[in-house]
């Protein structure tokens, strides 16, 4: 469980970077390769039964915490982020919100399940 929690709680400081300093969308993608490029080390040294299902579980929950703060903070984030201006005046607050969550979750469970993959894969190469 520990390793969960510290794993999604990037969700956490992306949701607040994304929300409170807007990045344009190559930057972002950029910086969640960057952060589950740590994920992969972090599984390396520190998981060794269930890394996919760990990864998985704490990916979902990282993108389900930074959905969420997006949602709390969605004047900030229109604020922070204009290149999505358009999508913003076409939405409904609640389509939105529900979008960003489905994001986070959906984004979530694929980068989690290919990080623990790879940990998985490279666990058993080293065996």
């Amino acid at each position: 469980m520990r390793h969960t929690s510290i794993l999604a709680s990037t969700g956490i400081m992306m949701g607040f970077l994304t929300s409170m300093v807007g990045l344009p969308t190559l930057v972002e993608v950029l910086i969640w390769v960057g952060i589950y490029t740590l994920w992969v080390v972090y599984g390396l040294r520190f998981l060794s039964k269930t890394p996919v299902r760990t990864m998985a579980v704490a990916s979902i929950l990282s993108g389900m915490l930074c959905g969420s703060i997006q949602v709390v903070m969605m004047e900030a984030y229109q604020a922070n982020n204009p290149w999505y201006a358009v999508r913003f005046d076409t939405s409904a607050a609640t389509e939105l919100s529900t979008a960003f969550l489905i994001q986070g979750i959906s984004f979530g469970l694929v980068f989690g399940i290919i990080a623990g993959l790879l940990v998985r894969w490279r666990q058993s190469t080293q065996a």
